[in-house]
């Protein structure tokens, strides 16, 4: 099923576009790198303020790095989603790429943890106190997966099917 519908995609009229704009391409990888930094570099921060580092980082602060984690996943998810209809044949059967889109669900989930679990906490932070071991978990487990997503991203194009 998955690969009909790459199948599909790669005979589509937007497949053909970003296959044939000889600049396109290049463009998207500088904005999807420009979106990874957006992205890790401030959830970097946040989960080690989670994890008990950079207590000097307040609730506050890490609330409004929270538009710059969503502004650099949108422009991931824009560029990527180009990526796979530019070349849908290939990333289908991608083993990487398999790892890389079931570790961008795993993080989701542990969105979800967060928002349900560590958020509400927050608004109690000052400068100082420490961190639950649920926080703990959440922020770990979010550096380990996006570490794991950037790395399997990095080798999409030298790994082949499973």
């Amino acid at each position: 099923m998955f690969r009909n519908f790459a199948s599909a995609l790669a005979d589509s009229s937007l497949n053909q576009w970003i296959s044939e704009t000889y600049w396109l391409w290049p463009m998207l990888e500088i904005l999807h790198f420009i979106g990874l930094s957006l992205l890790f570099g401030a959830l970097l921060l946040v989960d080690l303020r989670l994890l008990g580092f950079l207590r000097m980082l307040e609730a506050g602060m890490l609330r409004r790095l929270t538009p710059l984690v969503w502004s650099g996943f949108l422009i991931n998810l824009v560029t990527g989603s180009l990526f796979f209809i530019g070349d849908p044949l290939r990333y289908a059967v991608n083993i990487g790429f398999q790892l890389k889109m079931l570790l961008i669900l795993a993080a989701g989930l542990n969105v979800l943890a967060f928002q349900l679990q560590v958020r509400p906490l927050l608004s109690d932070w000052g400068a100082g106190p420490s961190t639950t071991p649920m926080t703990r978990l959440v922020a770990f487990a979010s550096l380990l997966i996006w570490t794991a997503i950037l790395l399997l991203g990095r080798l999409i194009p030298y790994v082949g099917s499973g």
